[in-house]
């Protein structure tokens, strides 16, 4: 789903902002955006609470393992399969990006999809089995204070929305509602947002300053947040692609997913030589559907097999074949 300009323009002021604005009881209340530092307060509260779970007879998740493969619930097959199908889909997806045909990369990905569907099966299975450890404890516990800490009055972000006591003392569905909130700001501040919004005319002019995030923020990286240092990540990546791919279609400019792709495909159209005769007098695409013809425009004058099959009455004989393949017969 495509958003407007302002929606957009909404989003990279936040990002900028480090924080975003929302309203709980009827006050303002500002949520910090998470930074590299914030990082390491959330791994030192995972680890206090992992500790606390161990210490009141809770399981480590390795511990959860051995006792339901010696109770014969789970077994090192089932981790081998999980293993195998997650090796598998990372080379399919490596494997991807270098087809040079669309309709290659999307028979693969079916592939891929059904795999996918069948590691997620296996995985929730054993995570039924396991049931809670204390990473799980950690993680909620680790996750609602670093919640309350990310909470501030002012945009100045000085003093915090909550003490710890306040916060203790808040009822389960006043928490439930503030991680909501949070559950928000990465909705909308998610991956594919960002790079949406890079790509839309009101911010080309930053594109060429993703390269430098002193310049960009005056901050150093290491007080940048992840969402800002994501705006620059993919203005870098896309300002690289209009920098160095050619005749990117106008239609695709604004669309991040297909203009990677179209960046793919090119880089990769060297592949496609090994399916294409440049001497014949009419270049065979072997396998090509119209669509792969389309997107390998530095073919010229291509012909899908397929149809050549299909205007000789559903078969080629040797001759014909060989006159498609360039051959004087």
């Amino acid at each position: 789903m495509k958003y407007n300009d302002e929606f957009y323009i909404s989003l990279i002021g936040e990002a900028f902002d480090g924080y975003s604005e929302f309203s709980f009881k009827e006050k303002p209340i500002f949520i910090k955006h998470v930074n590299i530092k914030d990082q390491r307060y959330l791994q030192k509260y995972y680890e206090k609470y992992k500790k606390l779970a161990i210490a009141k007879g809770l399981e480590t998740n390795e511990e959860r393992i051995k006792t339901i493969k010696e109770d014969g619930m789970w077994s090192d097959e089932d981790d081998a399969k999980i293993s195998t199908l997650k090796f598998e889909t990372d080379n399919l997806k490596k494997t991807i990006k270098s087809l040079p045909l669309r309709s290659q990369r999307e028979k693969l990905q079916l592939d891929i999809d059904t795999k996918l569907k069948t590691l997620d099966k296996y995985k929730r299975n054993r995570k039924e089995i396991i049931g809670k450890t204390a990473e799980d404890y950690a993680t909620q516990r680790s996750s609602d204070e670093i919640l309350r800490f990310l909470l501030f009055k002012d945009e100045e972000l000085t003093e915090h929305f909550f003490n710890e006591e306040e916060f203790s003392e808040l009822e389960t569905w006043e928490v439930l509602n503030l991680g909501d909130i949070q559950l928000k700001i990465s909705e909308k501040i998610n991956d594919l947002r960002i790079q949406e919004a890079v790509l839309r005319p009101f911010f080309n002019m930053y594109l060429s300053f993703c390269d430098d995030p002193n310049a960009f923020y005056h901050k150093p990286v290491t007080h940048l947040t992840i969402y800002q240092m994501r705006v620059l990540l993919y203005g870098k990546i896309f300002y690289n692609i209009f920098q160095h791919v050619e005749d990117i279609p106008d239609s695709i400019k604004e669309d991040p997913e297909k203009l990677m792709a179209f960046s793919e495909a090119q880089r990769n159209k060297g592949g496609s030589k090994d399916l294409v005769r440049d001497d014949a007098a009419g270049s065979v695409l072997f396998g090509a559907t119209n669509e792969d013809v389309k997107d390998l425009d530095g073919v010229s004058g291509g012909v899908s097999l397929s149809d050549q099959i299909e205007k000789h009455g559903g078969k080629l004989d040797m001759k014909q074949m060989m006159r498609l393949a360039g051959h004087d017969v």
